[in-house]
């Protein structure tokens, strides 16, 4: 287990909901802050995590837009001295269907991929030199979707576990007809994990993604209006489960596992399960060396 007390995180759409439950799990344990988000409530995210004993920053700021993510970075950098950990959490959702029209479906691409993607895209190759440049190893974690997991994909190293609903085939892809783009974003990420765990691991810089069921946050009970019913709410997964699950992936350090998409999803309480055997990336490929 690696001890994170010290270490400096940036964790994007740090306002409300999973990525303030994620910025909070770090200060918890000793991680300083820096955390950035468009909404207004980023503005009082300094103070709750300073009040932990950390060092803390909320900077207000656009994951999409390339000039936010140089000012946000390089904040980071001047109030913390380096970072370690960067979570890509930032994401936005609404409907498109494959029948829009092109204004709308423009629009929607500007909006849904900008965020969702070009976000995750932007800080990462933001921050990846400045790891390297100051050789302290790091981690990476992009926030994703179970939308885009096939849970026990390929099924014979699926874990089996208990609470799993699906126990006698591999749990479907998810998502719906509703979400082409959400979803195309979603699995643009994959493609970003999968391709800086093999080019950063021999740096010591670890890579991997939450791929997030239904949990209760700000953006999905916005998907409900912002009035679910107390049934659908209770079929939620917690925001704070979540953040412990990144903690715990956190402190498995420089020789944990790289190039995972961690699935957590409803029907199973969300925890950091064994890791699963290298398929899409060969285990070589994901090697991670000791920090010196």
């Amino acid at each position: 287990m690696s001890d994170l007390k010290g270490r400096n995180a940036i964790v994007t759409g740090a306002a409300v909901g999973l990525g303030r439950s994620y910025a909070q799990a770090l200060a918890r344990n000793g991680v300083n802050v820096v955390g950035c988000d468009v909404r207004d409530e980023i503005g009082t995210l300094q103070a709750e995590l300073e009040a932990m004993g950390v060092k803390a920053s909320g900077i207000r700021a656009d994951v999409s837009v390339p000039a936010d993510v140089r000012r946000t970075v390089d904040e980071a950098i001047a109030t913390l001295g380096h970072i370690d950990l960067l979570v890509s959490n930032a994401g936005t959702w609404l409907g498109s269907v494959a029948d829009d029209d092109l204004d709308k479906t423009l629009s929607d691409y500007d909006k849904v991929v900008a965020t969702n993607l070009k976000g995750v895209y932007l800080f990462g190759r933001a921050i990846i030199p400045h790891m390297l440049e100051h050789g302290r190893g790091g981690d990476i974690v992009n926030i994703s979707t179970d939308h885009v997991n096939t849970c026990g994909t390929p099924f014979h190293v699926c874990p089996k576990n208990e609470q799993c609903p699906w126990k006698d085939a591999p749990r479907p892809t998810s998502g719906g007809t509703i979400m082409d783009l959400y979803d195309a974003a979603k699995w643009g990420i994959h493609g970003l994990t999968f391709a800086w765990c093999k080019a950063l691991a021999p740096k010591g810089i670890r890579v991997n993604a939450i791929a997030m069921g239904a949990t209760d946050s700000n953006m999905l009970r916005g998907f409900h209006n912002f009035d679910p019913s107390e049934e659908e709410v209770a079929t939620w997964m917690r925001a704070e489960d979540s953040a412990q699950v990144v903690v715990d992936l956190l402190e498995e350090g420089p020789k944990g596992r790289n190039g995972e998409f961690i699935n957590l999803c409803v029907g199973r309480h969300p925890r950091l399960e064994p890791e699963l055997p290298h398929v899409y990336i060969l285990k070589e490929d994901a090697h991670v060396i000791a920090r010196g």
